[in-house]
């Protein structure tokens, strides 16, 4: 709703387009936020199209103001006195008589103001939050695109060329190609001349990293530089600035483990033993240890993984299949039957693609690991409802001793859900790691065979047969579409698009346009593999410091069970032994300890516990591998400690 103009756009135009065009000279630097975020509305249709969802919030809100002040006027009621003011007579008579009146229309008044501004609010930053996620995609995504540059160029391809190849790859590279693809539209549509379209570009890249690419392109193109040389300086200036700004990263996490540490495990931990102490001696109160144990550690570790998994800067989710050659066919050599021939087609695909699931089930869950939830979620929530019917809730029971019976199906419940996703998740995620690990030692020996004199066909057949790494089954399928007749480029896309590793992908599409352009086979893979290694240079880096914010988080949790534990096993049964004597001694000095009982608290622990695993695994998978998904190995691992430690030593 928020990219193009739809019909509440013409409404909100029609109505306020006057005085918009008016005020034009107000929007200047909105018109160019626009355009950095790509959003293709003029500013008057954009800033009509906020007013007009404005006012649409402000009836939401005058319908929920009113209702608000109903309730508050005469279902809630007003206090005799609002404010310590005393007012003359007669004012003091007629306020009391138009108080509720009064009250009542402030506040539907108020929550009317309030959303009708957080609706031109959402407008108003949702351009600013556009460019922050373009910018961040283009700078990881810029030391790859300019290597692809570098390739093309050194097999001799002009700069005009190479631009063009880097627009049509833009599942490859992203929002880096879709800024190119701006400066070949204005070339090609507008007619303007490569050095105004990279001014332009300037301009309206979100990035100053790309913007100072391309002035530094400008400066090369006006002297008469070496483009080529330009490029491979660049590549790697952009490589060690990434790993700069990976290094710099890695020490704003640690000072978010730090933080984690002192607000959701030293902090409850705390909180839990002063309530504790507190309710023995009679002055706590139940409920401020509940919302810490069942509000506090959930919510906030969730959020706080939320944070950290919105700032790190990890590559998109979605791999790229990429295009093989020959399943495009051009419109001029269609015929009459086309269509029928490709239907037909398109029936005995789907009929091929149904017989390989049922010889292999299991394969769509493996490609998608979250299809599991489809039979995982339905069996535990049959298992709890077998729980709930070996203990029923009924009306006028305590609701406490009823949880702390249920809550053994509840856990082993949400161990029936989500473990079969984390052994298919994990399991592709250990075919991926593999894949990336020794991608570029496949690409070193191809540049090795071919530097040897060697076609590549024959190197190919060569490391397929000696080949020993995990990799060799897909090596040899490479054999085996060349060897029926596909196109070197075709069996490298159909490598990748088996493996869907977002690096081999873009490795690959670098090889074949490299490979389309020169006949310098030997430089294109050298260049290839050292990208290749480069990335995963990087992402070992990363997932080796990261690691060691697991461990953090670990040692974190234990150190939490293990005050739990002494706890829940010591400290309770001292504290009541206490009360109990000093009951029966009836000492006045004492009066105030009071008998707990044992087995509720250790309950509400055992909860503590399990909720802290759970949610600070999360927390360790968002710092160690930067996914969510990753983090749900690590909750099962510590929710199945505690409820274990609990269960059986509590």
């Amino acid at each position: 709703m928020l990219k193009e103009a739809n019909y509440l756009s013409y409404i909100g135009y029609k109505l306020f387009g006057d005085r918009i065009r008016r005020e034009r000279h107000k929007y200047y630097y909105l018109e160019k936020s626009l355009r950095q975020a790509m959003i293709s509305m003029p500013p008057e249709m954009y800033i009509a199209s906020a007013q007009i969802i404005s006012v649409i919030f402000g009836i939401i809100g005058a319908i929920v103001g009113l209702l608000t002040a109903y309730l508050v006027v005469e279902i809630v009621g007003l206090p005799d006195v609002l404010f310590p003011i005393n007012l003359p007579e007669p004012i003091y008579t007629y306020w009391m008589i138009y108080r509720p009146w009064v009250i009542a229309g402030f506040l539907a008044i108020l929550i009317t103001v309030i959303l009708y501004y957080i609706g031109y609010l959402l407008f108003k930053i949702y351009p600013s939050t556009v460019i922050s996620d373009r910018k961040s995609k283009i700078n990881r995504v810029l030391p790859h695109a300019i290597t692809y540059m570098y390739s093309l160029s050194r097999g001799g391809m002009n700069i005009v060329e190479i631009f063009k190849s880097l627009a049509e790859n833009h599942e490859v590279y992203g929002e880096v190609s879709v800024e190119i693809s701006r400066i070949i539209r204005d070339m090609e549509l507008l007619g303007k001349d490569l050095r105004t379209a990279l001014s332009d570009a300037i301009d309206l890249s979100p990035s100053e990293s790309l913007s100072e690419f391309f002035h530094g392109l400008i400066t090369i193109i006006d002297s008469g530089g070496d483009i080529t040389r330009y490029f491979e300086e660049r590549a790697e200036f952009y490589l060690e600035r990434a790993k700069q700004d990976q290094k710099n990263f890695l020490e704003f996490l640690g000072l978010m483990a730090e933080s984690y540490i002192t607000a959701f495990v030293a902090g409850p931990l705390f909180l839990i033993i002063i309530q504790t102490v507190m309710v023995v001696m009679g002055q706590g109160n139940d409920i401020a240890l509940y919302a810490i144990i069942y509000l506090v550690i959930p919510i906030g570790s969730f959020f706080f993984a939320v944070v950290i998994k919105l700032l790190t800067p990890i590559e998109e989710s979605s791999v790229p299949k990429l295009r093989e050659s020959f399943g495009v066919i051009k419109k001029s050599v269609r015929t009459e039957g086309y269509e029928n021939e490709i239907k037909k087609l398109h029936k005995k695909l789907k009929s091929w693609n149904f017989r390989k699931t049922l010889r292999s089930p299991l394969r769509p869950i493996k490609d998608r690991p979250v299809y599991s939830f489809i039979f995982s979620i339905p069996l535990g929530l049959l298992f709890m409802f077998y729980g709930f019917m070996q203990f029923p809730y009924r009306l006028g029971m305590d609701f406490l001793y009823w949880l702390f019976y249920f809550d053994d199906y509840l856990f082993i419940s949400l161990v029936i859900i989500f473990l079969p996703f984390v052994i298919f998740y994990e399991a592709g995620r250990r075919k991926i790691k593999t894949a990336l690990r020794l991608t570029p030692v496949f690409l070193n020996k191809l540049a090795s065979a071919n530097e040897s004199g060697m076609p590549i066909y024959r190197a190919i057949t060569m490391i397929a047969k000696s080949d020993t790494s995990p990799l060799r089954k897909d090596i040899i399928k490479i054999k085996s579409d060349l060897d029926w007749g596909i196109s070197l480029n075709d069996a490298l896309v159909r490598f990748a698009n088996r493996l869907r590793v977002f690096e081999l992908s873009r490795t690959i599409t670098l090889l074949n346009e490299a490979l389309k352009s020169t006949g310098n086979v030997t430089e294109v893979l050298m260049i290839s593999a050292k990208d290749a290694s480069n990335a995963e240079l990087m992402r070992r880096e990363r997932l080796t410091n990261m690691f060691m914010y697991v461990i953090i988080v670990y040692i974190a949790f234990f150190v939490f069970i293990g005050i739990v534990y002494i706890i829940s096993t010591t400290f309770l049964s001292t504290l009541a032994e206490s009360a109990e004597k000093v009951s029966q001694a009836g000492s006045s000095g004492f009066t105030m300890l009071q008998g707990i009982n044992t087995e509720t608290y250790k309950n509400i622990f055992m909860h503590a516990s399990v909720f802290q695993g759970i949610f600070a695994g999360i927390v360790a998978g968002v710092m160690g591998e930067g996914s969510i998904s990753s983090g749900i190995k690590h909750s099962l691992v510590m929710l199945i400690l505690a409820y274990v430690l609990f269960t059986i030593f509590i």
